[in-house]
C-alpha cells in the first residue's frame, strides 16, 4: 500500500481516505449531480416537478436493471446447479438455495434486490421461480420482477415505478 506524505513531513491517514473516497466518486458524483439540480428544479412549477420526476424515475430504472443483473446470476448459478445436481435446488427460501451455490457456482451469496428487499424463491426441483418484490417491497404489484426457469415471466412497465 502506498502512503503519502504530508507538507509536515508525518504520515496521514486523510489521503488514505481522499483515495477511497475517489473511488467512490463516480456513484456519489451522479446523486451529487443530479438530485441538486432536481431539488432546485422542484421549486420550478411544472417543469420543476416533470424534471424531479425524470431524475427519480431514472434512479429507480438503474435499480430494476442492477436486480435484473443480479437475477440472471442467479439463474446463471442455479442453472449450473441443476446440470451437475440433476434438479434445481428445493425449497422456498433463496437462503437454502444460495447456501448450495456457494462457492461452487456463486462466488457470493447474493440474498437482496437493489432496494434491498429479500429475493422470493421456490422450487420443487424441477422448475424454480425467483421473484423481486421491487420498489415497494410487496410481491404480488405491478413493479415486481419474477424470473422462471432463467427466464424473465414479469418487468415492471415504465409507468408502474
Amino acid at each position: 500500500m502506498r502512503t503519502e506524505i504530508r507538507a509536515s513531513g508525518g504520515r496521514g491517514r486523510r489521503c488514505r481516505y481522499l483515495r477511497r473516497a475517489r473511488r467512490r466518486a463516480p456513484t456519489i458524483a451522479v446523486l451529487f449531480a443530479a438530485l441538486p439540480a432536481a431539488i432546485v428544479l422542484s421549486g420550478c412549477g411544472k417543469a420543476g416537478e416533470d424534471y424531479s420526476r425524470e431524475v427519480l424515475h431514472a434512479l429507480d430504472q438503474g435499480k430494476v436493471t442492477g436486480t435484473k443483473g443480479s437475477m440472471e446470476t442467479l439463474g446463471r448459478a442455479l442453472a449450473a446447479y441443476a446440470v451437475d445436481h440433476g434438479a434445481y435446488p428445493a425449497g422456498m427460501t433463496l437462503q437454502d438455495a444460495v447456501a448450495g451455490l456457494v462457492p461452487a457456482f456463486l462466488p457470493a451469496a447474493i440474498t437482496t434486490d437493489a432496494w434491498n428487499h429479500p429475493f422470493a424463491y421456490r422450487s420443487d426441483g424441477r422448475s424454480y421461480t425467483l421473484t423481486s418484490p421491487g420498489a415497494d417491497g410487496t410481491i404480488g404489484s405491478a413493479d415486481d420482477l419474477e424470473m422462471v426457469d432463467g427466464r424473465f415471466t414479469r418487468v415492471p412497465s415504465r409507468g408502474s415505478s
